[in-house]
């Protein structure tokens, strides 16, 4: 009999470790997921933050428009740096910096950027401001070149028309001006300023009727539109009406 029991004590201890190796093993701990990565800044546009001041700017919010235009010329700079062949950068500076009225830095900007290559952008407004430098030559050279390259459908073609008309309005060549604020309304006729303009240098040339109609457009576009209003009263006599 006390053999019967050490033989059974000895196999459940042979069985010991069997029963070790069979037993289900614990599950190790989940590993835990890679902290996030930290996400880039997102890079600054110097376009967007240009076309935000422009809307700002209709909005008449003056001072705001004007910090977002520093701050485009500031992203120009820094594209700049890291790359002095970049010519969108040099376009969009010079826009920035002519909503900021520096345009000797616009001229300054527009020659960097022509010296790399022509850019038809660069040289109109470059011509817009000459002609607030009161160069007219250049004013009117560069926006010469402008309609040239960019063709009759470029964005800005009314616009450099207008600039001629201004800049021959200066000159006193009231014919040269008659021809560019006539393209220039014909181009783009929803502007009453353009309008009153050519009302203005038709006046210069006695022709009342003609300035009297170009008012009335100035005025059907803006009827507060106050020196419209003045100018069409004196020249309606004059016209016959």
């Amino acid at each position: 009999m006390r053999r019967s029991r050490l033989a059974v004590a000895m196999s459940l201890l042979a069985l010991c470790p069997l029963a070790a190796q069979t037993a289900p093993q614990a599950s190790p701990p989940a590993a835990l997921p890679p902290p996030a990565a930290a996400q880039p800044a997102a890079k600054a546009d110097a376009l967007l933050l240009y076309r935000q001041g422009r809307d700002l700017e209709s909005g008449g919010k003056q001072a705001e428009a004007q910090a977002r235009y520093g701050e485009s010329v500031a992203v120009c700079d820094q594209e700049l740096a890291a790359d002095p062949r970049r010519i969108e950068a040099y376009v969009v500076k010079c826009w920035s910096l002519f909503r900021l009225g520096r345009h000797a830095e616009v001229i300054a900007t527009g020659q960097a950027a022509l010296k790399i290559q022509f850019d038809a952008r660069a040289a109109e407004v470059m011509g817009e401001s000459y002609y607030h430098l009161g160069q007219m030559d250049n004013a009117l050279k560069y926006l010469a070149k402008y309609v040239e390259a960019a063709g009759e459908g470029g964005d800005r073609v009314p616009t450099a028309y207008f600039y001629m008309g201004e800049t021959y309005l200066r000159l006193k060549k009231y014919s040269h001006a008659d021809i560019a604020y006539s393209t220039a309304v014909k181009r783009e006729p929803n502007m009453p300023r353009w309008w009153f303009r050519l009302g203005g240098v038709c006046e210069l040339q006695q022709e009342w009727r003609r300035a009297y109609d170009a008012y009335a457009r100035a005025l059907a576009l803006n009827p507060a539109y106050q020196e419209a209003l003045e100018a069409q009263a004196r020249v309606k006599p004059k016209a016959g009406l």
